[in-house]
């Protein structure tokens, strides 16, 4: 079979065919290009949401006293933002010498139930008799489950920079992540 018995077409043809290609690739390239812009703009917008729905919660703040040998705390609770908090619930908690995360049964497990603007509030928080405690003072966490002016659940933890949202979890899972992850 020679070559030049081919019909390999016009030049013609195959620019029109190669541009085609082309103008396809190129149509590809800006519809992801523009999925990807469309992608960070709602990052951007959602992490700008979560930074607003967090304003008055970064203005909440726990600080832990341990007493005696770290069954006992005494917690403060600091209520800096223009609005009221509710539901407001302490938490003690600490790592075993295995580095597992312990949450205990407190003894008055009652929450508060609202916390005013620009207040303080300090409770004692007790493990409950029967249940095992901190290895020592120094040990003892504390954390305050509780909800904002706009009802979203938050987290305030000692050790971490900014509240964790709990989205309406009760269990000590919520703690157990957010410890993690701080």
């Amino acid at each position: 079979m020679r070559l030049a018995a081919v019909n390999w077409g016009s030049v013609p043809d195959w620019i029109a065919g190669i541009g085609s290609v082309i103008a396809t690739l190129l149509a590809v390239s800006g519809l992801l290009y523009e999925m990807h812009k469309r992608r960070l703009a709602e990052a951007e917008a959602a992490a700008e949401r979560r930074a607003a729905e967090a304003n008055q919660a970064r203005l909440v703040s726990v600080e832990v006293r341990a007493r005696g040998d770290g069954h006992r705390a005494e917690l403060t609770l600091r209520n800096d933002s223009a609005a009221p908090i509710r539901t407001v619930t302490p938490v003690l908690y600490w790592a075993d010498a295995g580095g597992t995360w312990k949450i205990p049964r407190l003894s008055n497990g009652t929450p508060q139930a609202v916390l005013g603007p620009h207040e303080s509030a300090t409770s004692l928080a007790e493990v409950a008799t029967g249940e095992p405690g901190p290895p020592g003072p120094a040990a003892v966490r504390a954390a305050v489950a509780f909800t904002d002016a706009e009802g979203r659940r938050w987290l305030c933890i000692t050790d971490a920079a900014s509240p964790v949202p709990v989205l309406d979890r009760t269990d000590g899972r919520a703690l157990l992540s957010a410890v993690d992850a701080a």
